[in-house]
């Protein structure tokens, strides 16, 4: 009765079989223990109990420490809580189905040869399929690919033929194909699934105040390496035009807006002029805050949320998903009742990782408070009568400059979220202003959530556009235009484009060709100069074509000749000659 029959012995070896020497050891000292207490059979139904969850961890490698930490702590005391953790655990390890390789650790020129694979795997079974069975069966293989990397490019096709009347599917799929026959597209998939194994850790509790604040510790180091090797490249590339002016990526890259000090600066230009132009309009500010309903934050007080593991463990991507929904209908009911409105809106993280949305709004005085109450109930209408909600789900506070500008805090939660300058103390995330800066936006770049976003207004781009003229080039059809650009004057640029309410008929639009074409094939839209929208006079404000290549000392070209990178080409250069110095601000 107690001691295993010679079935028995077979059967648990057979179970057995394929787990790490460190499982069996432990399993079988386990079973030796309920032999002797309580005979086989009932050390037999232990094991057919607990043999899936050793099953699904001995798949993990990196993550299984935490994994197994997590699911542990989930309480097996009730088969209730023994299946929900169960289930947790075969839904995570499935997530990570792509992860094999040790996908989270790799980098540099392991990441590389790992990509090089994929790529020329991918590519042999692509063409074999195509030369033997024809295009049908290769981009069948090619949707199967796409859908276990996660992509979802189904989706992404469909909702392509919605926008394009007359979609040519086998151009779309061509091009796809040339994609996945490249290293690179192989390396942004596996960096994409990046996120999942965050995410991942943000379940099992590794990201949380006074442990790792918005992102994981794991996530951070990738970022700064990132960072790192961001520069490396940066620096050693240059940029060169047709005229001979040639520039590093890095001094470039400090004088766009993707260096975060010119970010705030030219967000602060224009939060300046929108509070200009809304006191001279007569129009009252706000600002607001939208959260997420309980089930979205993985903790909450530092303790674990049971409402986030019973709603699934949405991720940050879904929070923000459904803010913006909230933020959709909203915007829709506005435009139905015609009640205009302008500002910025900014995201940032709780500690846990979940975003929660700031706004600044300016908006009629005889629309303000049926606009704060119509946002209230939209917000309230998902998980509206939990504990909290109606106190924090949302907030309004009127500006008062007896009491200190809106502008003021906003320019606090820009500066928080991007270089952490003038913050001593991030109160949210217990951690130094310029750390919880760089955490926020390793988060950002992690989940892929845009930080900040204007609304209403006119167009960015015209703006930053006519900024890159030198005063010989301005164009006297919109000279009034190109000076208000010029001298940083965002409410007068953007009362001459037409107004905050201008929209679509704002004076100055964009304009962009296609007459390039990528690597594979598809038209790519090109920056070239801004047009006005009733003459359509064209202002070019692209002149030269610049290239790309490594810096080689003593000469402009390496190996004789560049290659073109399309997100420098174009820069103008000043009238007065020598070498371009581009101006964001």
């Amino acid at each position: 009765m107690f001691a295993p029959t010679a079935q028995c012995v077979i059967w648990r070896n057979e179970l057995l079989s394929g787990l790490s020497p460190q499982d069996v050891g432990f399993l079988r000292s386990r079973l030796d223990e309920l032999d002797q207490k309580e005979g086989y059979v009932a050390a037999n139904t232990w094991l057919r109990k607990e043999i899936e969850s050793y099953a699904l961890l001995n798949k993990l490698s990196m993550l299984r420490p935490a994994i197994e930490r997590e699911y542990k702590s989930m309480g097996t005391d009730s088969e209730e809580d023994r299946k929900a953790a169960l289930a947790w655990l075969r839904k995570t390890v499935n997530r990570l189905h792509y992860m094999d390789s040790l996908i989270t650790e790799l980098s540099g020129d392991e990441l590389s040869q790992f990509a090089d694979k994929k790529s020329a795997e991918f590519m042999r079974e692509f063409e074999d399929l195509r030369a033997s069975y024809g295009d049908k069966e290769a981009f069948s293989f090619m949707e199967w690919e796409l859908e276990k990397t996660g992509l979802g490019y189904l989706s992404y096709r469909k909702e392509l033929a919605t926008q394009i009347k007359e979609i040519d599917i086998q151009k779309v799929n061509e091009a796809m194909s040339k994609r996945m026959k490249t290293k690179e597209w192989w390396i942004r998939q596996i960096k994409k699934q990046w996120m999942t194994v965050e995410n991942v850790l943000r379940e099992c509790q590794q990201v949380k105040k006074y442990k790792s604040p918005y992102v994981s510790s794991w996530s951070l180091n990738k970022f700064r390496q990132q960072q790192h090797n961001n520069l490396k490249f940066l620096e050693s590339w240059e940029a060169v035009n047709d005229c001979g002016q040639a520039f590093t990526l890095k001094q470039l890259s400090d004088k766009g807006v993707s260096n975060p000090k010119n970010r705030v600066a030219e967000m602060a230009v224009r939060s300046r002029g929108m509070k200009e132009l809304a006191e001279e309009m007569g129009h009252v500010g706000y600002l607001l805050t939208l959260t997420a309903p309980s089930k979205y934050h993985a903790n909450s007080g530092g303790r674990k949320n049971p409402k986030f593991y019973a709603a699934g463990c949405p991720s940050p991507r879904d929070a923000h998903k459904y803010l913006n929904g909230v933020w959709r209908r909203f915007r829709a009911w506005c435009k139905r009742e015609d009640k205009a409105f302008y500002g910025l809106r900014t995201v940032e993280p709780h500690a846990d990782g979940c975003p929660h949305w700031h706004f600044v709004v300016w908006l009629r005085p005889d629309d303000a408070q049926t606009y704060l109450d119509k946002f209230e109930e939209y917000a309230l209408q998902e998980d509206g009568e939990e504990h909290g909600a109606s106190e924090h789900r949302f907030t309004a506070v009127k500006d008062n400059p007896n009491k200190g500008s809106i502008i003021g805090y906003l320019l606090k939660y820009i500066q928080k979220n991007l270089t952490g300058e003038y913050i001593d103390l991030d109160h949210e995330g217990a951690v130094g202003g310029k750390e919880g800066a760089a955490r926020a936006i390793a988060w950002a770049r992690m989940h892929r959530i845009r930080q900040f976003q204007f609304f209403g207004g006119v167009s960015v781009t015209v703006w930053r556009e006519l900024r890159r003229l030198g005063m010989n080039a301005a164009p006297s059809a919109c000279l009034d235009i190109y000076h208000a650009a010029n001298r940083k004057d965002w409410k007068d640029f953007v009362k001459r484009m037409g107004g905050v309410f201008a929209g679509r008929n704002q004076t100055l639009k964009p304009a962009y060709t296609t007459e390039d074409t990528n690597q594979f094939g598809e038209a790519v839209p090109k920056l070239k100069g801004v047009v006005a929208a009733l003459s359509g006079e064209f202002v070019k404000t692209r002149i030269y074509e610049w290239a790309v290549q490594r810096i080689q000392k003593g000469s402009l070209f390496l190996d004789g000749e560049a290659v073109p990178w399309t997100r420098v080409n174009n820069c103008t250069p000043p009238s007065g000659g020598g070498n371009y110095q581009p101006t964001y601000q």
